[in-house]
């Protein structure tokens, strides 16, 4: 059985006519009549029925066109595999990054990844938000991004757990809660406590943690710099935010550790599209970025 006799017969189980199917394949019908033939022997079953000049597949037909379909699909995936592979180190490879995690161990990570080979990879790095970064990657704009999880992601996008970010306190340094060194849910119990907005990766985590704890949630935030900065300006607020390298930029914000909660609060992934080839520096990067994980987003602890 030739490769060449699949294309034939799912052209012709999908055209339903001799004339279209040849036309479709730039052959003679003679020659598509002759591959069917061969077929149908080689398998010793009928694979069309002849009703007037339009041919439909039997039973058997049928059967044997999901076969042939998945492997002509598998095929060409093996291809475009090849091909991805071929571009090897001279590839581009088109990176998102949320900005909370390109920190100084992040730029580590890259310039390492980029120097490893005896042909350095371009680099082409997007920012932007989870939201945003992994609709680009949806539309084919980026061949891998670091991202947390949505719940209206795009469908067919395959996550690799790789980075966390732990949740903390954050006060104004004349806060009275300030010295503390650390504190528990439930002495934030009854408080308005700033966080992140419906609709950012961390609102549900942070919303079940203020109800489970009675916590009034003022939810209105994109991102931990803007709950530090209200923070910065109001020596009474509080804000429950993720911890990064952002965040000591505000001098008279400080980060108090939560007793009760896993320091690996919320969860970063490194996603790719599920159905798409990658390229060569692509599957390269994925692989080294595995190997290769970041130190975690905790609260330095003294």
């Amino acid at each position: 059985m030739n490769l060449s006799h699949l294309h034939y017969f799912t052209a012709l189980a999908e055209e339903g006519h001799f004339s279209n199917a040849a036309k479709s394949l730039f052959v003679a019908r003679s020659t598509l009549s002759l591959a069917i033939s061969q077929l149908e022997r080689e398998l010793g079953a009928p694979l069309f029925t002849k009703n007037g000049s339009a041919f439909t597949l039997t039973p058997y037909g049928q059967e044997f066109y999901r076969y042939a379909s998945l492997a002509l699909q598998d095929i060409e995936t093996g291809r475009r595999s090849v091909a991805a592979m071929m571009e090897g180190d001279n590839g581009t490879l088109r990176l998102g990054v949320p900005f909370t995690m390109q920190n100084p161990d992040w730029s580590h990570m890259i310039r390492d990844f980029h120097e490893q080979g005896e042909v350095s990879p371009n680099i082409e790095i997007t920012q932007g938000f989870s939201e945003e970064l992994l609709h680009e990657l949806s539309v084919g704009n980026l061949d891998l991004s670091f991202a947390a999880k949505m719940d209206d992601a795009p469908a067919g996008l395959t996550y690799e757990p790789y980075w966390t970010h732990e949740l903390v306190l954050v006060v104004n340094k004349d806060n009275p809660l300030a010295s503390a060194e650390s504190v528990t849910m439930d002495e934030l119990k009854g408080l308005k406590v700033l966080s992140y907005r419906e609709g950012s990766p961390l609102y549900d985590s942070v919303k079940d943690l203020a109800d489970q704890y009675e916590i009034e949630l003022e939810a209105r935030f994109r991102d931990e710099i803007t709950i530090c900065s209200l923070v910065s300006s109001d020596k009474m607020a509080l804000g429950l935010a993720t911890y990064s390298f952002l965040i000591p930029a505000f001098t008279d914000v400080v980060c108090i550790p939560i007793e009760g909660i896993s320091r690996d609060f919320h969860q970063e992934y490194l996603v790719y599209r599920s159905d798409d080839s990658l390229s060569g520096v692509a599957l390269r990067f994925l692989e080294y970025a595995k190997n290769h994980p970041m130190p975690k987003g905790y609260l330095p602890r003294s």
